[in-house]
């Protein structure tokens, strides 16, 4: 009995090896500038978006991405999980049209849809934030108590049902930039 939980146990780990993606792509958050200007903070920052040969093929075949981010003031605790004081969240959801050979791209709940003939060009649109303003809604921000986030991920949970538990094994499907951190006194 102990030999063959051994030989499972071994046979997990090697799956699990075998599944990650040792060169994993990814979302990056780079030139992050925060303006601050009569009480009010603006954000300009550029997110690099490398999606997975697994993502690019499901979206090829027809399935819609939707890719996220998010911008928070938070709060630092010392014991638990920083606290998300206020926070805004915007959607993109990118298809691929396969009759025209573009990339259609639909901003948040809108009816504004823009078409790409390529999908570096998309990606470049999605991430690519100017002037976005800091959701203080009629707040100070803290100087030394708080700072602001930013966060990109590819949203799994809007993929359909199908391919869901797929994309929540395979590490090929978590694209997550983490959050970026910044501090007024930068």
């Amino acid at each position: 009995m102990l030999a063959k939980l051994k030989a499972y146990s071994c046979f997990f780990l090697l799956s699990c090896y075998f599944i990650s993606d040792a060169s994993a792509k990814g979302i990056v958050i780079e030139n992050v500038h925060i303006a601050h200007e009569n009480g009010s903070y603006t954000l300009d920052a550029d997110i690099r978006y490398e999606l997975s040969e697994v993502v690019l093929e499901a979206l090829h075949k027809g399935v819609s991405l939707t890719l996220m981010h998010t911008i928070a003031v938070i709060q630092p605790r010392p014991l638990l999980w920083d606290q998300a004081i206020v926070k805004q969240r915007y959607s993109h959801e990118l298809s691929y049209q396969a009759l025209t050979n573009q990339y259609r791209l639909t901003v948040g709940d809108s009816a504004l849809m823009q078409t790409f003939p390529t999908l570096e060009s998309a990606l470049a649109q999605i991430g690519t934030l100017r002037n976005v303003a800091v959701p203080l809604f009629d707040r100070a921000l803290r100087k030394n108590e708080e700072y602001v986030g930013i966060r990109a991920w590819l949203d799994i949970e809007s993929v359909p049902v199908p391919m869901r538990l797929r994309a929540y094994i395979w590490p090929k499907w978590r694209h997550n930039s983490g959050w970026y951190r910044w501090r007024q006194n930068q």
